[in-house]
């Protein structure tokens, strides 16, 4: 008996009761559709992810701020005059920063200063307020546009794309070359100062990097020295942060920098490394909806060993029949085996199939609702790879469940089989 004939006589005997085998094959169907749109859902957010990362640039620039843990729980901490300053206002010093340059292994360190404005204005002359930060000197994701100048004195500026249609703008790229003004004010002066700034891109939102709007160094500096009008040059020493670049990529080497740090008092972070929390976060969630569809798919195979028992009791004497014409067990066994595998392919198949409707079906209200702006963001994506392997996996649960019933099949006394009823 060839495997072609073996193959034949499976696929014919697996609907001998179509009721049965139907309800088995949708067993398999939830395991794998609940399986396929997980592992879709989390093959869509790691492409997004990593085509962010791709976007940013130096994803080990490290952002280096104070500790402000007063207390490890034995009670107060005594002054340490080789840890950070812990200034009441929570910023850094020079003395900080310092402490910070002798730190082996880190280069490019610059200490960033705040630079509050009151508001914003634009095409439409509204006032509004604008969440911003100094650049870091990374690749910021743009719809349009460049980036803003490192150096020099030039005051440019990357608007979201909220910020460009709230000033007026019905298009954002419409914004690119458009000049805005930012209203900078003095706590202590209280004198209120107009700096023009000029639009030269507009960032793409991203789940990566926050949604800011990105000031040039000029720009920033110029916004720094209205804040700062009127302060004493001891406070305008001040800091709120210092980033820096480690001199090697190499993690273990980064984790000494950070361990380092640490001891002198300073928190630090790279991108790289909330990325890397950011992915590990939500694989885990993936996980745990990954762990319901397998589930299903144990209940799934329970089915397959109760279905493939009733056939091996229906067929009993057709059984006892091809054993008496000399099939030997191995075929037997063969033949039952093949129907649990075709009960897992079709399954799976039907699975695979129904979740890229549901996909897409989700891709589509997703870009129109809780996606809406995160451009190049598809929720749920499907490779060939991983559904090739969802294919093969759940081929083997159902294999190995019919195992069972195709061995018992294979074990039966053609003799006993013949005299069934």
């Amino acid at each position: 008996m060839k495997f072609r004939d073996i193959l034949n006589s499976a696929a014919t005997n697996l609907w001998h009761n179509k009721g049965r085998t139907f309800l088995t094959i949708i067993a398999v169907l939830i395991g794998a559709l609940t399986i396929s749109i997980t592992l879709g859902i989390n093959t869509g957010v790691n492409d997004y992810l990593h085509k962010q990362i791709g976007n940013v640039g130096n994803t080990e620039q490290m952002i280096i701020s104070p500790q402000y843990s007063s207390s490890d729980g034995s009670g107060p901490q005594k002054y340490n005059s080789n840890k950070s300053s812990h200034n009441a206002d929570g910023m850094i010093s020079k003395k900080d920063v310092a402490k910070i340059k002798s730190v082996k292994g880190l280069k490019d360190v610059k200490a960033l200063k705040d630079s509050n404005v009151e508001y914003a204005q634009g095409k439409s002359k509204t006032k509004y307020l604008i969440d911003a930060q100094v650049t870091l000197g990374i690749k910021y994701d743009l719809l349009a546009g460049r980036q803003v100048a490192t150096q020099g004195q030039v005051s440019e500026i990357l608007l979201t794309k909220e910020m460009a249609k709230a000033f007026g703008y019905k298009n954002p790229r419409h914004a690119i070359g458009q000049q805005i003004n930012l209203t900078a004010i003095s706590p202590v002066t209280k004198k209120k100062e107009k700096i023009a700034a000029k639009v030269v891109g507009v960032r793409n939102e991203s789940m990566v990097s926050s949604g800011q709007s990105v000031y040039s160094t000029g720009l920033s500096d110029k916004i720094i020295a209205a804040n700062q009008a009127g302060l004493p040059k001891a406070l305008k020493a001040r800091y709120v942060e210092v980033v820096a670049t480690p001199t090697s990529k190499d993690d273990q080497k980064i984790t000494e920098i950070e361990d380092r740090l640490n001891k002198k008092g300073f928190d630090a972070m790279t991108l790289k490394e909330s990325v890397k929390q950011l992915f590990q976060v939500f694989n885990a969630v993936t996980g745990v909806l990954i762990l319901f569809g397998a589930i299903a798919l144990i209940a799934a195979s329970f089915g397959v060993i109760n279905t493939l028992y009733m056939s091996v009791r229906d067929r009993t004497r057709e059984i006892g029949l091809m054993k008496a014409l000399g099939l030997g067990g191995g075929k037997v066994f063969s033949i039952f085996s093949c129907e649990a595998i075709l009960i897992g392919l079709i399954g799976s198949l039907l699975g695979l199939l129904a979740a890229m409707g549901i996909g897409q079906a989700i891709n589509k209200v997703a870009t129109t609702s809780f996606l809406k702006g995160l451009d190049g963001f598809t929720l749920v994506q499907f490779n060939w790879s991983s559904s090739l392997i969802i294919i093969g996996i759940i081929c083997l649960i159902t294999f190995l469940a019919g195992t069972l019933p195709a061995r018992r099949a294979a074990k039966l006394d053609p003799i006993t089989a013949l005299r069934y009823e």
